[in-house]
């Protein structure tokens, strides 16, 4: 099972390098305009660009502190780094409840030019360090929150409001930013990414209730029987696990139970798991066999499908006797529906993909 090795989680009080007042987004000293029709403050810049190697923690820490001094607060005092050395949970804790402080001091007009800002600083590092900005996507949708919340005092409607005051961002980035922001623990996990930590959050949403209201990430991969701890891990091994975790939860909506060391290599060898790998999958418990036993044939065939799954035809080569196949697929529904077939097995989804496929082609008769 794969395991990772704990936080170095170190008192760094003897660093000689304070991040204070000039660090990340700006130094203290207010918002410079407050006018609704002055241009947006210049995009927050973010402690420079993240590299392959830099720490994402000590990143982290750097940006809430330039950015509660760019919004007119004082950066939480005595806060030091010093290369090498980890980011303490208890001193980002301090730095973040700093911050959170000084945003919920904002005006309505202040609070869109700090979105704008920070929205403009994720535009422009997204592209080349997406998977270390956990903390940008986290700031914005604190401010996101703290807007919503002014919006709807001032008697306004919340999604007609930042739709008209910030047209660049969709409602689906927004959706991500407020669900980044309010799920409990996520700035532990900013070695994650924002793509994954994202997918995860969408696991969580409806078995919340079953996880841990301090750290629902930290619990979902411990019962999926992962030790999630990041000092020196390597990304790659990351990455897989993480993979791993997410399709062994989606197996499991579907009553399928494999060990997260296979869903984990099965991601890496053969790729996504597909509808038709779940299918075989739901078939094969159906008929008291493994299905945890199918993953291990494809791994151990470098991620070759069996000939369950295999198609006589290539996907990318026309089929050559079109109508015949067209007349197989009915008489097999034909063969479900007169039989003695058990008909609960079925998988609803993969009946309902077969009937918008269907409609699809029937709809090109008509063009």
């Amino acid at each position: 099972m794969a395991t990772f090795k704990n936080f170095n989680l170190v008192n760094d009080s003897d660093s000689m390098n304070s991040v204070g007042a000039t660090g990340g987004t700006g130094a203290p000293g207010g918002i410079p305009s407050t006018d609704p029709l002055s241009p947006p403050l210049p995009p927050a810049t973010t402690a420079g660009y993240i590299g392959e190697d830099d720490d994402p923690m000590r990143h982290m820490l750097m940006h809430f502190q330039g950015s509660t001094g760019a919004m007119g607060g004082t950066p939480a005092p005595d806060i030091q780094i010093k290369d090498g050395k980890s980011i303490t949970q208890e001193k980002l804790a301090r730095v973040v409840e700093n911050t959170n402080a000084q945003i919920a001091k904002l005006n309505r007009k202040e609070t869109l030019q700090q979105l704008r800002s920070q929205h403009l600083a994720a535009d422009g590092v997204f592209s080349a360090a997406r998977a270390k900005m956990i903390n940008i996507a986290y700031m914005i949708g604190c401010l996101l929150d703290h807007y919503k919340k002014l919006v709807k005092e001032d008697g306004e409607n919340w999604a007609e409001a930042i739709r008209q005051d910030l047209p660049d961002m969709s409602r689906r980035t927004i959706d991500k930013y407020l669900n980044i922001a309010n799920t409990p623990g996520i700035l532990k996990h900013a070695y994650l990414g924002i793509d994954a930590a994202e997918q995860i959050i969408q696991i969580i949403s409806p078995i919340k209730h079953l996880l841990s209201k301090t750290d629902p990430i930290g619990e979902l991969f411990e019962r999926n029987g992962v030790a999630l701890n990041y000092d020196e891990i390597d990304k790659g091994t990351l990455k897989d696990v993480v993979k791993g975790v997410i399709w062994r939860e989606k197996l499991l909506k579907k009553d399928i139970e494999v060990d997260v060391r296979v869903t984990t290599d099965f991601s890496k060898i053969a790729g996504a798991v597909t509808p038709v790998d779940i299918a075989v999958m739901v078939d094969r418990k159906e008929h008291g066999d493994s299905p945890e036993n199918y993953m291990k044939e494809v791994i151990a065939n470098n991620g070759v499908r069996s000939s369950e799954t295999s198609e006589e035809q290539s996907p990318n080569k026309p089929i050559k006797y079109i109508n015949a196949e067209t007349v197989k697929l009915k008489s097999s529904i034909d063969r479900l529906l007169e039989g003695n077939s058990d008909l609960k097995k079925l998988d609803k989804t993969h009946l309902e993909a077969l009937r918008a496929a269907v409609d699809m082609l029937l709809d090109r008769f008509s063009k």
